[in-house]
């Protein structure tokens, strides 16, 4: 419903107004009165509209005044229409001149008051559809700068974006927040339900964050069965509540709870500034891996009042046989030695109560060790796509994923992976998963139903993809779908949500983000911009 406030002097015109029409079946009603303009004035600086009918002459302040000094002062944005017993020209313009939306002419009209009020309707309409537009774009640009902010690729302009655009304090943490895989309604869902309860979840947190929700970033890790929402945590958020840290913490988790499914909620270590959040990003991707160890409950933030527990003395040489014996089992192929041996390194962790910088250390000798085996494999081989695999699969979605079974099974694809480093390249198959991605985009594909379907490690297969490609499976998807989309734009007059489901996206909101991140308009923008350009040429 849009508000209107109804300021004449004269009592009758002012109940006559009230019952000319059926306001609310127009979309409107009358949320005050006021009979001059100062006291409209003191309604407008503590209320919000979206019309104001005022009449042109009245005792104290007239209409005319009354627009003045609403615009000269930025109380409203609220569309004016001036009312007068008889057209002025000289009245009319000092009203164009502040942007009136209307002048009538007194006795009103029932039917010019309802073209009035649906074309204000209409226009209201259209500037909102205008600022969500808006907010999705800024929205989409921020979440690029914050991102690489995040996980620590950044430059000064991805910085000062994030400074301009996002106010911090110098203590800040990021906070990572995810749909429980270990929930039977998640584990039960399909790829693109799992997609659904990510943006609820995303969703769900803006809305209780109101005008703090630029702090919420969707999808930050980007990988396929990863389905997480970050939170850029400042100081200043808790103290704006009058909340110590830790309350602000068990806020945001209850506040998160609020879904109907699953969550867990990891907080990274405080740091002091934007170019450190990349480190408090990570500690919160190792304070994952902490949960197998500790508390099971869906948040993990933990108090600073909390004792720490002391660490065991475990010799670093137990400890560095534990992992060659890791190491051993997975070039030897062994994979049943290799359950054993992950069980017992994060057996020995527990026991010695590590914190996150030793499993971190422990965590690096293994994946060094993993490398120099592909690397004494073949030569040859790119190291930094052997590097960039370990990142990927490892810290990105094992440790990161923060569970014993995680790990486990990274060693097991990996263990896979250095098999088929020594077979030929399945270019055969890059080509075949070419033409489905071009025939079957619009599909439910991912890389790892791919994969199955091939017979090949998914996560080499990733590796051979962006070999191929210089791009993730994921992002050469979009990327087609985007370009499928403009197409269609241009060549057809199908509606944005019609485009959006052909292509393969169920959510429209997310098939904007992807549209304005990639061809940096609005599919609307797009159209109405690269349409009139195509007309013109012919």
């Amino acid at each position: 419903m849009l508000k209107i406030l109804i300021v004449d002097d004269e009592p009758f015109i002012r109940q006559g107004l009230a019952v000319l029409i059926d306001w609310e079946a127009e979309g409107f009603f009358i949320a005050g009165e006021a009979s001059n303009g100062e006291e409209a004035l003191a309604l407008i600086r503590k209320n919000e509209y979206d019309l104001i009918i005022a009449d042109i002459r009245m005792p104290v302040m007239g209409g005319i005044e009354l627009l003045k000094q609403t615009r000269e002062q930025s109380l409203s944005k609220a569309r004016f229409v001036i009312l007068s017993g008889f057209f002025e020209f000289e009245y009319a313009k000092e009203a164009i001149r502040y942007s009136c939306t209307d002048y009538i002419l007194k006795p009103i009209k029932q039917q010019e008051l309802l073209t009035l009020l649906r074309n204000v309707s209409a226009d209201c309409e259209k500037c909102r559809e205008a600022e969500d537009q808006e907010l999705l774009r800024d929205r989409a640009m921020l979440e690029r700068h914050l991102t690489s902010v995040i996980l620590g690729k950044y430059d000064t302009i991805n910085l000062d974006y994030v400074r301009n655009h996002l106010e911090l304090s110098d203590r800040i943490r990021y906070i990572n927040i995810e749909i429980d895989m270990s929930d039977n309604r998640v584990r039960q869902a399909d790829e693109q339900a799992k997609r659904a309860m990510q943006r609820r979840l995303c969703d769900h947190l803006r809305r209780e964050l109101c005008k703090q929700n630029h702090h919420i970033i969707f999808d930050v890790n980007k990988y396929e069965d990863c389905y997480d929402v970050g939170f850029v945590y400042s100081a200043h958020l808790a103290e704006a509540q009058g909340l110590s840290e830790s309350e602000y913490f068990e806020w945001i988790s209850d506040k998160s709870s609020g879904v109907d499914f699953g969550i867990t909620i990891q907080a990274g270590c405080e740091v002091s500034s934007l170019e450190k959040l990349s480190d408090s990003f990570r500690s919160a991707t190792i304070a994952k891996l902490m949960r197998n160890f500790s508390d099971t409950s869906s948040s993990a933030f933990r108090s600073k009042t909390q004792p720490e527990r002391a660490c065991e003395d475990i010799s670093c040489i137990e400890q560095k046989r534990c992992m060659d014996d890791l190491v051993t089992s997975i070039e030897r192929a062994d994979k049943s030695t290799v359950e054993i041996n992950v069980d017992k390194l994060y057996r020995m962790m527990s026991d010695a109560n590590m914190d996150y910088k030793s499993i971190e250390l422990n965590m690096n000798y293994v994946m060094f060790s993993l490398l120099h085996l592909a690397a004494s494999r073949d030569p040859h081989i790119n190291q930094d796509e052997v590097v960039n695999y370990i990142i990927e699969n490892a810290f990105d979605r094992g440790v990161s994923r923060g569970s014993q079974s995680h790990f486990l099974s990274f060693c097991l694809q990996y263990t896979d992976y250095l098999t088929q480093l020594n077979s030929p390249t399945s270019s055969h198959v890059i080509s075949k998963i070419e033409q489905e991605v071009k025939d079957c985009y619009m599909q439910n594909i991912s890389l790892k139903s791919l994969s199955e379907k091939y017979f090949i490690n998914s996560a080499y297969l990733g590796q051979l993809f962006k070999k191929q490609f210089g791009s993730s499976f994921k992002d050469y998807l979009n990327s087609e779908r985007i370009k499928v989309a403009a197409n269609l734009l241009l060549s057809t007059d199908k509606r944005v949500y019609e485009i959006s489901e052909a292509v393969g996206y169920q959510s429209l909101d997310y098939f904007i983000l992807k549209f304005v991140s990639a061809m940096g308009h609005t599919p609307t923008q797009y159209r109405k911009r690269f349409a009139s350009r195509s007309a013109e040429s012919n």
